[in-house]
């Protein structure tokens, strides 16, 4: 761990890193160079030397260290406190699978210190440059999940191509806000571990007043979906799961949101049971029926109302799956 600074009135860019040395590396690498933001890199007890390689190629960077998987929640949760006790002003989390447009982050917290504002950029897709992945979120009127904007209403909802625009929901990728919002939002629910603590802190934002914009003028480049390998392409259905319904239950009213029965029921009939068929039919029946004891576990928790990170036994268990990849 390195020592805080004090950055009274200035912009610090959190960066989570967890057993994604390089990604992380070369994060910070195009935060450093496109932009005049502080970094604080935290690392969720990957044991890969990140932190180590990180101070010594940028002495300027501040890095935390938490020991162990505290997920994304817990993880950009444990940057936020030590970013804003050390003084800063604006703070933006970022997903260590990013590379950032020179300027875009500045872009950002010039508006987040001014207004009553939290932004995320446009985010693009890392290895396909033209294409958007991330334009603004709204909640689906089916089922109350969110989902991101199509093309169509992204270009609706624009005044022009480089004018922030209101949205409905963020993308935890790239938030950037002022202390005085986060203070009075909270930081992330560390009982989503992993997806959809975003859409909840979003929800949660505008609740307390706070305006969600979209900048199309600060462009982010993500990998998207890099933390899903291993363990986590099975591991990654349980927190979907659990926290589909998690956030059915407590992100409250909303004029698209269907009452919390009815959503349940269409979560359940068209986001969840239908998995582990679809997994079977198109990687295999054993392959399928690991899915659906996943699921199950998912539902069994969600019941339970046991959240934060995955029960030990069924992490040892996608570890064995990944390693003995099913034959038929």
């Amino acid at each position: 761990m390195t020592e805080g600074r004090d950055l009274r009135g200035g912009h610090t860019v959190v960066v989570l890193s967890y057993r994604g040395r390089e990604d992380t590396l070369r994060c910070v690498a195009s935060v450093l160079a496109g932009s005049q933001a502080h970094v604080l890199v935290v690392d969720n007890g990957s044991g890969d030397g990140v932190l180590a390689e990180a101070v010594a190629r940028w002495p300027q960077v501040t890095t935390l260290q938490t020991g162990t998987n505290l997920g994304f929640a817990g993880g950009m949760n444990a940057g936020l406190h030590r970013a804003l006790d050390d003084g800063a002003a604006v703070v933006t989390v970022l997903n260590n699978d990013t590379v950032v447009d020179p300027g875009a982050l500045d872009r950002l917290a010039e508006r987040a210190a001014s207004e009553r504002v939290a932004l995320s950029p446009e985010i693009r897709y890392l290895r396909e440059p033209d294409q958007v992945w991330f334009a603004g979120a709204r909640l689906d009127p089916h089922d109350g999940l969110p989902r991101h904007l199509d093309a169509g209403e992204a270009t609706a909802l624009r005044d022009r191509s480089d004018v922030p625009y209101v949205v409905d929901l963020l993308a935890g990728c790239c938030v950037t806000a002022g202390r005085d919002v986060w203070s009075a939002v909270g930081v992330f629910d560390e009982r989503y571990f992993l997806d959809f603590e975003d859409s909840d802190w979003s929800v949660r934002a505008r609740r307390a007043g706070v305006a969600l914009e979209v900048d199309p003028g600060a462009v982010v480049r993500h990998a998207v979906s890099a933390s899903f390998v291993g363990a986590y392409s099975y591991l990654g259905l349980y927190y979907y799961a659990r926290n589909a319904l998690l956030f059915a239950r407590t992100s409250g009213r909303h004029p698209h949101r269907p009452r919390h029965a009815v959503q349940v029921a269409r979560l359940l009939r068209h986001r969840l049971l239908p998995v582990p068929v679809r997994v079977a039919r198109d990687r295999g029946p054993r392959t399928g029926l690991r899915h659906g004891v996943v699921l199950a576990a998912a539902l069994g928790a969600n019941a339970a109302r046991r959240y934060g990170r995955a029960p030990a036994r069924l992490e040892r268990l996608a570890d064995r799956w990944v390693k003995t990849p099913p034959t038929g």
